[in-house]
């Protein structure tokens, strides 16, 4: 009896070879049209890299920075998760405090006090302070490995747990609706937690103004990690308290209204006791000196030592920036006093009573460090530790050969370090093919101010796009010309440099800041003799 519509399965095996038909062959080489030009590579030279073969060794590499990635983008979620639900959050976001007490005043216990993690993810502290949006998955991840003893995560396999985060029936919020919540684990005592009832004195009681933050920690989250890490906690604390309660980063002067300030090295840090701010105060004080601090060394104390880290309480804070104001509206009123009297061919002369030498400024006081990057422009500014690029570092050169190459460059702007007693002092040349300008990265101030001399006294000209060497200018022809770039046009170049580019450069450039010993030909960058050297290079 046949059966209609029968089943007949897909043939899976292997296919025969077909009589007369020889297999496709896989060419030997890439067809043009698969072919992809090169990328343009990050190193100074312009040569070609060998092609490239992955081993095992650079797979365990690769996976360990990978590795390494995701277990810091993590913490700094945890991090942020615990700011967003802490008792200054609560407090000053009514937004959040109004649907939390709604959400807490319900009889099923089971579903009090959990938040939509949609809805922290959409606000801040998460919101403009991290990379990438994460997801809910991501989220929650990170609150199970680096929160769990602070915060609760549940995935909803049911409605919405309480209706003053969604909304009801058609009017709901679809975009809060998500798959998992997250509370606190200390939820009983939201309503009526102490902290809630503070005012704003005495909030900024258990503030303190920080700087001097090591540079991998300059981050909301990385601030708020850093400070829980440098707290000493007493052996009583509960380990669901959440101590570091809020990280305020002061805007910066050239910043414009409504812009997410960035951080450059310095934060107010709000905790949940004025003990912990004192805490703080006392094991790093603002005059810099010995810490007092215990044998256990942390990773993150030694970077704070390193770094000079210093803290002060948000009262002074405010009390010094009240100083600096005061004395900046003082030197404008001088310097217009003194513009007057110059323009009525008067003695331009600082008003009487106005004793300039034995005044005291608030940055002799150590002054913060964010106030000071206002003050008019007076000089180049000196590279500190905490600088965001070396000041005084980079050059813009005109007038070089259309057809040159980086390389090609870089031995011929070396010429003037020849003699000296230094090594190049050449950090990077930025440039791009086909243009007759770039700018060229030195490690100091002294190396700049040695490149731009020479090349004042000695006028050169490239022959050919491969010169290396040079050669006087004739009569029609323009010699190379170099410019210090300063001020604003410095700022807005390395804005477009990476942070770590940056850092790295500023510790070169702290490095290399002694000046050039022309007396010394045979002395090297760390001090050493040129017969360490040839040592060193014939062992290797």
């Amino acid at each position: 009896m046949s059966v209609p519509f029968a089943f007949v399965p897909r043939q899976v095996s292997r296919p025969t070879k077909v009589q007369g038909t020889e297999p496709p062959k896989t060419p030997s080489v890439v067809p043009q049209r698969a072919r992809s030009p090169s990328p343009v590579s990050d190193s100074e030279d312009d040569s070609q890299a060998p092609e490239a073969v992955v081993t095992d060794k650079d797979k365990k590499g690769k996976q360990r920075a990978v590795d390494s990635h995701t277990h810091d983008v993590g913490r700094d979620i945890a991090a942020l998760a615990l700011l967003a639900l802490s008792d200054y959050r609560i407090w000053s976001d009514a937004d959040l405090r109004n649907k939390l007490d709604g959400c807490l005043n319900t009889s099923d216990t089971s579903a009090a006090g959990f938040v939509p993690i949609n809805y922290l993810i959409r606000r801040p502290p998460f919101r403009g302070f991290l990379p990438a949006e994460p997801s809910e998955v991501e989220v929650v991840k990170a609150l199970r490995s680096y929160a769990n003893d602070a915060l609760e995560v549940r995935m909803l396999v049911s409605a919405p747990s309480s209706s003053v985060w969604y909304g009801t029936g058609k009017t709901s919020r679809k975009k809060d609706v998500g798959g998992y919540e997250v509370r606190r684990k200390d939820w009983e005592t939201l309503l009526d937690h102490p902290l809630r009832h503070l005012s704003p004195e005495q909030w900024d009681k258990r503030t303190l103004y920080m700087e001097c933050v090591p540079t991998q920690y300059r981050s909301l989250a990385g601030i708020a990690r850093f400070t829980q890490a440098l707290l000493p906690l007493p052996p009583s604390s509960p380990p669901s308290q959440v101590h570091v309660q809020n990280v305020t980063l002061p805007p910066h002067y050239l910043d414009k209204p409504g812009d997410i300030p960035k951080c450059r090295g310095y934060a107010l840090v709000t905790f949940s006791t004025t003990e912990q701010r004192d805490a703080l105060l006392h094991v790093w004080p603002w005059k810099r000196g010995v810490c007092d601090i215990t044998d256990h060394r942390t990773p993150e104390v030694k970077e704070a030592q390193r770094f000079g880290f210093r803290t002060i309480s948000k009262a002074r804070w405010d009390q010094l920036n009240e100083e600096y104001v005061a004395y900046r509206h003082q030197l404008v009123d001088e310097i217009f006093e003194a513009s007057k009297h110059a323009s009525s061919n008067h003695r331009s002369d600082i008003p009487s009573g106005t004793d300039v030498s034995t005044r005291v400024r608030p940055e002799d006081e150590g002054f913060p460090t964010h106030a000071l990057a206002s003050r008019p422009p007076g000089g180049t500014p000196k590279t500190t530790i905490v600088s965001p690029y070396p000041y005084g570092c980079l050059v813009f050169v005109r007038n070089i050969h259309s057809g040159t190459n980086k390389t090609t460059l870089k031995t011929l702007f070396a010429k003037a370090f020849e003699g000296k007693g230094k090594p190049t002092g050449l950090d990077y040349v930025d440039f791009n093919k086909g243009m007759d300008s770039c700018y060229l990265r030195l490690t100091s101030p002294n190396h700049t101010a040695v490149l731009t001399e020479h090349f004042t006294r000695h006028p050169t000209v490239q022959a050919n796009g491969l010169d290396d060497t040079g050669r006087a200018p004739s009569e029609n022809e323009r010699s190379i010309k170099m410019e210090l770039i300063e001020g604003k046009k410095e700022e807005l170049y390395w804005k477009n440099i990476p942070e770590k580019v940056c850092r790295q450069a500023v510790e070169k450039a702290l490095e290399a800041e002694q000046p050039i010993d022309v007396s010394c030909p045979n002395a090297s960058m760390s001090g050493g003799t040129a017969t360490t050297r040839g040592a060193k290079k014939r062992k290797r």
